[in-house]
């Protein structure tokens, strides 16, 4: 299921959550994008409370690679193929759905725009379709901080900003918003129990060494030792979610979340910009020997969302119960040390 270090933080994560999981026992989850980092940090979770916690709960994954599936989760689920957008009549009725599958890589949100608008579109079309059908206990939609673009003040669930549709990059933030508008669609008209959870971006153990995404290439840089080179102002600032997080703010919507709902999902103790993140990282990751540069490039800047000053607020979901623990040293230290644990 990982190595000795991924083990080790997912039974941190399900002690986090362990009296939201008894909700779950002899239950049997659903959980699309499994591979992912989300998909992989919530179905870790699921199967190392199994293991530790006695939760006999079934973990279902439709997945379009079943072995690479298989390498990462071991025995201890069930693995259908399936790929994003296609129908999941064939897949057995499940009480609980996460739906993490998107497509997220900064080129294909740039160059690919017709493929992330539909295939995010149509999948939670299907997944809606297929909770509808099996009349799940509760389905979380897994959303992005991107749906609101440019907002006036803090963003509340009920406050959300501009998003040129004009502008291809924002083919995510538009299908995100339009897939969390079924959701709600879903929810009214056939009373499917789904909510939508808006995550910061989310890091930590798990995350990929070959991540392309900024927070990932920081920290290879400072382990190196080499400058961390910004390509844009740095000015970009957001709230921030650990991969310890993550798990018991799903759990908690599955069983808390109010359908048709949206909630924000972050830390918002870690907010800062991405230069002072990256100062962040070059302090106290590499020994001394990085520093923070600038190559301000227009053409791979155009890849990134323009710059905003995102300050979410968390009280709906804190309502529920829930509470973070990780600050923005914490993530990276359990990001770097999963890497040098495999």
């Amino acid at each position: 299921m990982g190595t000795h270090y991924l083990e080790e933080f997912a039974r941190l994560a399900a002690n986090d959550s362990e009296d939201l999981i008894k909700s779950f026992s002899g239950k049997k989850i659903l959980v699309t994008g499994s591979t992912g980092l989300v998909g992989s940090t919530i179905v870790r979770t699921l199967l190392t409370a199994n293991e530790f916690l006695d939760a006999r709960i079934s973990v279902v994954l439709p997945v379009r690679n079943i072995i690479k599936a298989k390498l990462l989760f071991g025995e201890g689920a069930t693995y259908l193929e399936w790929s994003l957008g296609d129908s999941l009549d064939e897949c057995p009725s499940a009480d609980y759905v996460v739906h993490a599958a998107a497509l997220t890589a900064s080129k294909d949100l740039r160059y690919k725009p017709v493929e992330v608008i539909g295939g995010t579109v149509s999948g939670t079309t299907a997944v809606l379709n297929y909770c509808r059908r099996v009349g799940v206990a509760g389905c979380v939609y897994i959303s992005s901080m991107e749906v609101y673009g440019k907002v006036d003040g803090v963003a509340s669930e009920d406050n959300l900003g501009l998003v040129d549709p004009t502008v291809v990059r924002n083919s995510y933030p538009e299908s995100k918003r339009l897939s969390e508008a079924l959701v709600a669609a879903y929810a009214d008209e056939y009373s499917v129990n789904a909510c939508s959870a808006r995550l910061a971006q989310t890091f930590g153990a798990g995350a990929s060494r070959d991540d392309t995404r900024v927070f990932a290439d920081f920290a290879r840089r400072a382990v190196a030792g080499e400058s961390i080179v910004l390509l844009t102002d740095g000015s970009k600032s957001n709230p921030y979610l650990s991969t310890r997080d993550l798990p018991s703010a799903v759990f908690t919507l599955l069983v808390h979340g109010e359908k048709g709902q949206s909630y924000n999902v972050a830390n918002e103790a870690t907010y800062c910009s991405i230069r002072e993140m990256a100062e962040l990282v070059a302090s106290k990751f590499s020994n001394g020997k990085s520093s923070v540069e600038f190559d301000i490039d227009k053409k791979k800047a155009a890849m990134y969302p323009k710059p905003t000053h995102l300050i979410l607020d968390t009280a709906k979901i804190r309502n529920l119960g829930w509470r973070p623990h990780d600050c923005l040293e914490d993530m990276y230290a359990s990001m770097i040390r999963s890497w040098n644990d495999r």
